[in-house]
């Protein structure tokens, strides 16, 4: 378990700034460096598996990495809560479990449950920033799952008739190539077709993007795109390094300033024509 300080201090403060500028907003993060370790380990994520039968109780051993990620990612969640709140940012928390579940790894119904879109608009309403992270979740067949942050993202998306979205990361954006390679080029902007949900990535292809796809960048890419074809309100998705200018820009919204374009100056994904 390693925090980034750093990266964690300045998107907290640009959220912060945000704030105080009147944008509402909703958080939410991954895990990062915690709980994947205990939920890869113990095979949190895969349950007892999709086809089987689930015995209550579940074994010592999944109750057990079920426990250690979920200690986890919270320990994450209270430090993103702490500088947050540090720099002007009311976060509440909203822990997905056990109030929602999946079937398979997919939320059950489809969507999220009405009493959790409710509580996240009540939060708003009040001026409060809600805060959701990625979370050990139960799931209907296979007794426990992973319920991720982009999942979270797209339904928020949707149901708040979000703006814009915004991916924060650790490197620009999306590259045709590994970053630390030479040659490797910013992808400015991606485009979905709106039919089919296919990425186009201009100079490279999906095959090529899969350098760093350990489900990370490729996860992100669809659930961007996923965003665009669920959520109508979101005019561009952006893919930002945390603590650039970019980020701040992206987090700013569409309406930033006069003659503003996030995507000139970072990785965007929008939707492609139509036609």
């Amino acid at each position: 378990e390693t925090l980034n300080d750093e990266a964690l201090g300045a998107s907290a403060k640009q959220l912060g700034k945000l704030k105080a500028e009147g944008v509402r907003m909703a958080v939410i993060h991954g895990a990062g460096s915690f709980g994947h370790q205990y939920a890869r380990e113990y095979g949190v994520s895969k349950g007892i598996g999709p086809d089987g039968d689930p015995a209550y109780p579940l074994s010592d051993r999944l109750l057990e990495g079920a426990a250690k990620t979920r200690l986890s990612v919270t320990t994450l969640n209270k430090h993103v809560i702490t500088a947050l709140i540090a720099s002007g940012v009311p976060g509440m928390t909203i822990s997905p479990c056990p109030f929602i579940d999946t079937e398979r790894k997919k939320l059950s119904e489809s969507q999220l449950p009405q009493a959790a879109v409710d509580g996240t608009v009540e939060l708003l309403k009040r001026g409060l920033v809600p805060v959701v992270h990625g979370d050990v979740v139960l799931d209907r067949a296979q007794g426990t799952a992973i319920l991720s942050g982009d999942v979270w993202m797209v339904e928020l998306c949707k149901e708040l008739q979000a703006r814009s979205a915004v991916f924060v990361t650790d490197v620009d954006g999306v590259f045709t190539a590994p970053p630390t390679q030479p040659g490797a080029a910013l992808v400015r902007e991606i485009f979905v077709d709106p039919k089919s949900g296919e990425l186009e990535l201009p100079g490279v292809s999906m095959d090529c993007a899969s350098h760093d796809v350990t489900g990370g960048l490729k996860a992100k890419l669809e659930s961007a795109a996923e965003v665009l074809l669920r959520a109508p309100s979101v005019e561009a998705v952006y893919i930002v390094r945390a603590g650039s200018e970019g980020a701040e820009q992206a987090a700013a919204g569409p309406d930033a300033g006069p003659g503003h374009d996030p995507a000139a100056e970072k990785g965007g994904v929008r939707p492609g024509p139509s036609a």
